[in-house]
């Protein structure tokens, strides 16, 4: 091969636009390749919420969906016209291409512009980000809202300002008001900037306050309205619900301790009764209550998807199979990454919380490879750390900063 070519292939790889080009290059096949037509029956919910906004019923029938996305699609709708999922697509890989973006930002904060190059090109491959991509879900939004808050609160943990801290209030209402499990990955990373306030003390302070007033101004209307709607809270009676399909169901009977008889019932409680059964739960059983939880955390990252309830041609055992095995080799190059990835450790922690921090909330219920999907960027941003200490000269090759000719 030339030098000439070798060069020219050098300066593609170093650019971030070569791999924001291959990710929407792959993401705009997939569209095509899905059609005017959805997979997978959630989002049934999430188009009704839509027509019921679009047509001015307002936030009423969005339970138990959180109303962001419904909005997005009823915004789609409105520009492209009702049920044309296409268009609702494609401003879905608007937001694919803005996170490709984002993470790459993110990896290059914690471990230098060549981790940002890397992160950009396994975003833009990965299968999993490609085929999220094209999904009438949420999961890009959230993604895309998580990835930016963690970027912020890296840059707040660095240096506090304002603006920052106001920012970051503002992507914590608007991925709540996405999906409310957002609050697991948010205490996560709430939990280290509290640890960094013995490095910046009022300055944080005073930042992590402006963001706690700007994410309750933003939440605190669509807050009001669930309260009027069920005085039982929607996100808590929707976490009952799977908890209990977890506990009678019979396919999953034999790997949980706890319970419940044939022929139970559902019956949602308020929030604080809700929590005081299972502390009491905990208390006379903590033994079969760790065992579940503990078999829930590690189930959350079970390479080869399970516990799949669609039947369709993206479900078949050889596309879960492949899924699998592409996060087993992101998972084994991410735990490398956390344990001796280059950049700062307060970084790598900060991702790994983000991490552990989700799949621990949902242990507490019930875990599918689809619930570990909005982290797999943060895994990403590890893995891409995991690469710079393993392979040393294709971190050369890939950072724009090298100017020492490596190959």
């Amino acid at each position: 091969m030339s030098p000439t070519l070798v060069a020219r292939l050098r300066a593609l790889a170093r650019s971030p636009w070569t791999w924001l080009v291959l990710g929407g290059l792959l993401r705009l096949l997939h569209i095509a390749i899905l059609g005017n037509r959805y997979y997978f029956g959630d989002t049934a919910e999430y188009q009704s919420a839509a027509l019921r906004m679009l047509h001015g019923l307002g936030l009423s029938g969005t339970a138990p969906r959180a109303p962001l996305f419904p909005m997005f699609m009823a915004l789609s709708f409105r520009l492209g016209g009702e049920g044309n999922y296409v268009f609702t697509r494609l401003l879905n890989f608007v937001l694919a291409l803005a996170l490709i973006m984002v993470v790459s930002r993110l990896a290059a904060r914690i471990g230098g512009p060549a981790a940002g190059m890397l992160a950009a090109s396994m975003m833009a491959i990965a299968p999993t980000m490609v085929f999220t991509a094209g999904l009438l879900y949420p999961t890009t939004l959230y993604m895309l809202l998580l990835a930016s808050m963690t970027l912020v609160a890296w840059d707040l943990g660095e240096q506090p300002q304002l603006g920052r801290g106001l920012a970051l209030g503002a992507l914590f209402a608007l991925g709540w008001l996405t999906d409310q499990v957002f609050i697991a990955p948010s205490a996560a990373i709430a939990l280290w900037l509290l640890w960094r306030l013995r490095q910046h003390g009022m300055a944080l302070a005073r930042a992590l306050a402006a963001a706690v007033i700007m994410a309750a101004t933003l939440a605190y209307p669509y807050a009001l309205a669930l309260e009027r709607q069920t005085s039982d809270g929607v996100f808590m009676r929707k976490a009952q619900s799977v908890l209990f399909s977890a506990r009678t169901d019979p396919v999953l009977s034999h790997e949980r301790w706890i319970t419940y008889p044939p022929g139970a019932t559902f019956e949602a409680l308020r929030p604080h009764e809700f929590i005081l059964r299972e502390g009491n739960l905990f208390v006379h059983h903590p033994i079969a209550y760790l065992h579940d939880w503990t078999w829930e955390f590690i189930h959350f990252f079970r390479p080869v998807p399970d516990r799949v309830q669609t039947e369709n041609r993206y479900t078949q055992p050889i596309v879960l199979y492949i899924g699998g095995l592409y996060f087993l080799i992101l998972l084994t190059i991410a735990i490398l990454g956390l344990g001796f990835g280059r950049g700062a450790r307060r970084g790598r922690l900060l991702l790994a919380l983000v991490v552990l921090g989700t799949a621990a909330f949902y242990s507490f219920f019930f875990t599918q490879a689809r619930y570990r999907v909005p982290v797999e960027c943060h895994m990403i941003v590890l893995a891409a750390l995991g690469v710079q200490h393993a392979f040393p000269r294709l971190t050369r090759a890939l950072d724009p900063e090298d100017t020492g000719g490596h190959a």
